[in-house]
């Protein structure tokens, strides 16, 4: 037996205890490991790296220096089966890619021809020797032998592990109903399986709020490949080389639509295998499944949450409410149905522009809430149905602070009579389901806010009188009625014109009915926030100021007579009487009427023009 012959017995002595190992078939990497010391027991072997061959390419195994600075897997062009190739040619492509120590290599073939592996190595003269001898091929034949084995026994682990990941996010996916919880899932699911890769998710915008964790897709921006993955369903691929890596964007769809992308950055000398992107597929098919069911789960309670809204506030809305409570109502169920930063409401007035409601944000009151106030209404006027824009900006030309908003128009028998406005900072914060709904609720509303703003016209014919646009005598009976059993202290007063009857005489009626409404004039504006006044009969005015001390009245009244001669035009003086209750001093509201004409009779019967206060004693002011 030559010395050959007995080296190759050995070899296949080591090959065979190699195969009883199961820990040196877990993995290539274990394999080659387990394999270098016999080469170098054999041969006197220092220097050697195997490439196995998949996808048409031979990848290095990781452990040599060119591979571990790159930190994956080393690439180069695949050799062919058939295709001719010299011994110099393919050691000068080894030697390239960081293998400079090599000069000799073995290319391992299945029963096939089909390339299994490479090895390359430094030769020795051991080597040189058996090389040159008729045992090479059968070398080479017994370590193609166990690769074949190994690449079995690989294959059957990578789909154990894949297999168990699968199961285990299957099992995930199909025990919730939580949309967050199915997409954190999936990365996670695809982070474990393809650690040197970085995994992340695009969302369509319906996916609004499921998480914060990923990205909304940018329809204006986003790569070409991402945008083709998302609107045909189909994986696409694309090499980056300006960031050195491979994008795949396997899309989670459903059988009612694509809900979002995978996306997996992966090193660019990294190929997928046929398991590797099996496991993709499976995991994105059945997150998509599972998230459409979520979805719906959720949509459903949606419809029949905003079907409650919108019947709840229907029916608020048609309970005969005033304006202003049916505004601050609609508010309310505004800000709890679609969290916006600001909302605002706009009525429009009879000279084309517009009044801003006291329950709109005051943000809407600074010069960019005009702005924003403005847009909508020349974008209403115009006939368009509603506003809707997510991203503001790019509509505006400019960086702008709120980027979200919907304008709604409140409709009154085909006119624009008003309009309601949300804002909110984030792009794309209202979806298109609460822009329906809004359109819903607004839709519903504007009969019942145009029904209240007539009957509380009506009211006001009722309660004002129309010359002076003062309360009439029954309202303010009522006011001061409640207010003696509910308030602590309070001032009636009543103004008397002193020689109206000349005014009629002398100017005429016309002119009378001028003097009363200026008069009227001055007293609401100095009523205004503090009580009310009304039209008593003829040229008499009655004042409340409840919650008001006795100085306090005082003085307004003081102030009334000398501002009304000086504010009327023919100038005219007035007589005021006035008395006051407190807690202290309780009085019927037939006795606070009766002390204030008694004071009054007496102001007039002194001289005119002047105030008496009705106390123990009366006390007068001229």
């Amino acid at each position: 037996m030559t010395d050959h012959q007995l080296t190759m017995l050995k070899i296949k002595s080591d090959l065979m205890d190699l195969w009883t190992k199961d820990t040196a078939l877990q993995s290539y990497e274990q394999w080659f490991k387990a394999l270098k010391p016999k080469l170098n027991h054999h041969f006197n072997i220092a220097q050697a790296d195997f490439f196995i061959y998949a996808n048409n390419s031979f990848v290095a195994l990781k452990g040599h220096k060119s591979v571990s600075k790159r930190e994956q897997a080393l690439v180069f062009d695949a050799l062919k089966t058939g295709k001719a190739f010299s011994h110099d040619s393919l050691i000068s492509r080894v030697r390239e890619t960081g293998f400079s120590y090599a000069d000799d290599f073995l290319l391992f073939r299945n029963l096939k021809s089909e390339p299994l592996g490479l090895l390359v190595l430094k030769s020795t003269n051991k080597w040189n020797a058996f090389a040159t001898s008729p045992f090479l091929h059968e070398l080479e034949k017994a370590v193609s032998d166990l690769i074949e084995i190994v690449k079995k026994m690989v294959f059957l682990i990578k789909e154990e592990k894949s297999s168990k990941r699968l199961f285990g996010v299957t099992e995930l996916f199909n025990s919730t109903m939580q949309s967050n919880v199915i997409l954190d899932g999936v990365v996670s699911a695809i982070s474990k399986n393809f650690p040197s890769s970085e995994v992340g998710l695009l969302l369509s915008h319906d996916q609004k709020g499921v998480t914060n964790n990923y990205k909304l897709i940018d329809y204006m921006n986003e790569r070409p490949s991402a945008m083709n993955a998302f609107v045909s369903g189909e994986t696409t691929k694309e090499v980056m080389p300006e960031l050195s890596c491979r994008l795949i964007n396997a899309p989670i769809r459903g059988r009612q639509g694509i809900y979002g992308v995978l996306q997996i950055k992966a090193p660019i000398d990294l190929v997928f295998s046929s398991t590797q992107k099996k496991f993709i597929s499976m995991v994105v098919n059945t997150a998509g499944s599972a998230l459409e069911k979520a979805i719906l789960h959720d949509q459903s309670h949606r419809v029949i949450e905003d079907l409650q809204l919108v019947n709840e506030t229907s029916k608020k809305l048609n309970s005969n409410m005033h304006f202003g409570e049916m505004t601050a109502f609609l508010k309310q169920q505004l800000l709890k149905a679609f969290r916006p930063a600001e909302i605002a409401f706009v009525f429009n007035n009879e000279q084309d522009g517009y009044d801003l409601s006291q329950l709109s944000s005051d943000f809407f009151r600074t010069e960019s809430g005009k702005n924003y106030i403005e847009f909508s209404s020349k974008y209403l006027r115009s006939g368009k149905e509603a506003l809707f824009d997510a991203n503001f900006s790019r509509t505006m030309n400019e960086s702008i602070g709120y980027e979200s908003i919907i304008a709604i128009p409140i409709v009154n028998q085909e006119v624009l009579t008003g309009f309601v406005v949300l804002l909110h900072m984030d792009q794309y914060f209202f979806s298109f389901d609460s822009f329906k709904l809004m359109q819903s609720l607004i839709g519903h509303s504007s009969l019942a806010l145009a029904n209240s703003v007539l009957r509380d016209q009506l009211q006001e014919l009722v309660d004002k009188d129309h010359l002076t646009k003062l309360y009439t005598r029954s309202y303010v009976d009522k006011i001061i009625e409640k207010s003696i059993v509910d308030d602590e202290m309070g001032v009636f007063v009543l103004v008397d014109v002193d020689d109206f009857k000349k005014i009629n005489d002398t100017y005429g009626h016309v002119t009378g009915d001028d003097v009363l409404k200026q008069i009227a004039t001055i007293i609401l504006a100095e009523v205004s926030g503090r009580g009310v006044a009304g039209r008593w009969g003829g040229e008499e005015i009655a004042i409340f100021l409840p919650l008001t001390e006795f100085q306090e009245g005082a003085l307004f009244a003081e102030r009334l007579v000398k501002l009304i001669p000086a504010a009327t035009e023919p100038s005219i003086t007035v007589s005021i009487g006035m008395h006051n209750w407190t807690t202290k001093r309780q009085s019927t509201y037939k006795e606070l009427f009766q002390h204030t004409d008694k004071a009054l009779y007496i102001a007039k019967n002194n001289g005119k023009n002047q105030v008496v206060i009705h106390e123990e004693t009366s006390y007068t002011f001229s």
